[in-house]
């Protein structure tokens, strides 16, 4: 049976690095509807002061390996984004250092972004977001 909505189930994993650093998920499930936008949210606590803040974002498809979406990073004042030439312009992260904070947006959400998310930070950490979509 085919749904008119859209049904996203998120589960986790976080790993640790041996610094310490730790990245979160926010919301254990996150319901959405088609042609609507989806955000998911990571946070994160670095064990030290550093200028060296990489959010990464990952999608995993049944059967295959995860793939690089995007990635967010600190500058000296601000934050920029770079991406992959394979992601579409419906995908953008956020990263707030002040609150620790990433997220990653879905503009007009389709059935075809059912997948698997990783929320990654400076390549050691990582957010395992399952998303089953009905």
């Amino acid at each position: 049976m085919l749904y008119a909505g859209l049904l996203t189930a998120v589960f986790y994993l976080t790993f640790d690095s041996s610094r310490g650093d730790e990245i979160n998920q926010l919301n254990d499930t996150i319901t959405s509807k088609v042609s609507s936008d989806t955000r998911i949210f990571c946070n994160y606590s670095l064990s030290r002061s550093t200028s060296n803040e990489n959010l990464f974002w990952y999608k995993q498809t049944p059967g295959s390996s995860p793939r690089y979406l995007l990635h967010r990073f600190k500058t000296s004042s601000s934050t920029d984004e770079l991406r992959s030439d394979e992601t579409e312009a419906r995908f953008s992260s956020q990263l707030d250092t002040s609150q620790k904070m990433t997220s990653l947006t879905i503009v007009n959400t389709q059935l075809c972004d059912s997948a698997v998310y990783l929320c990654a930070l400076s390549t050691t950490v990582l957010s395992l977001h399952y998303c089953l979509l009905q």
